[in-house]
């Protein structure tokens, strides 16, 4: 399946919230046991306000996204959401292999951070590589190098 990146825009605001909604709100409420919509919204305007995210596409219909920092030692993946629709068919390791690559050519390390109750995702990260370097009260920060 192809994908490419594109940059959100300001289109994308109303899609980017409900998947954040889809992705994440069983999640918090295995992790957090409860789920608070103010809470998450505030969380999720942060990320608005950032202007790093990108989507994942396939064809023309949005699957994904992602958001990339880059610091001075290592690239920083603060987030990748799939589509519930489209999980589990591949995209979410293209997009991270994709971003290793990148990491490699910088001779940096990909770090990220993932919660305890996100199990899938967790094993996921640790077949492309990742290792556990820290563990927070709710995530587990991994790193590959």
């Amino acid at each position: 399946m192809a994908i490419h990146i594109r940059p959100a825009c300001h289109s994308d605001y109303d899609w980017l919230y409900a998947l954040s909604q889809e992705v994440y709100q069983d999640l918090i409420m295995l992790e957090f046991g409860y789920w608070d919509a103010e809470e998450e919204l505030a969380l999720f305007q942060n990320a608005w306000q950032s202007q790093n995210i990108s989507l994942i596409m396939v064809a023309k219909e949005r699957v994904g996204m992602f958001i990339l920092e880059e610091h001075d030692n290592h690239l920083w993946l603060a987030e990748i959401q799939i589509t519930a629709q489209y999980q589990n068919r591949g995209i979410g390791a293209k997009v991270i292999n994709q971003l290793l690559a990148k990491a490699r050519l910088q001779k940096l390390p990909l770090r990220l951070r993932v919660l305890h109750a996100n199990h899938r995702a967790y094993q996921l990260y640790q077949r492309l590589g990742f290792r556990n370097i820290d563990r927070a009260k709710h995530h587990h920060v991994m790193q590959a190098d």
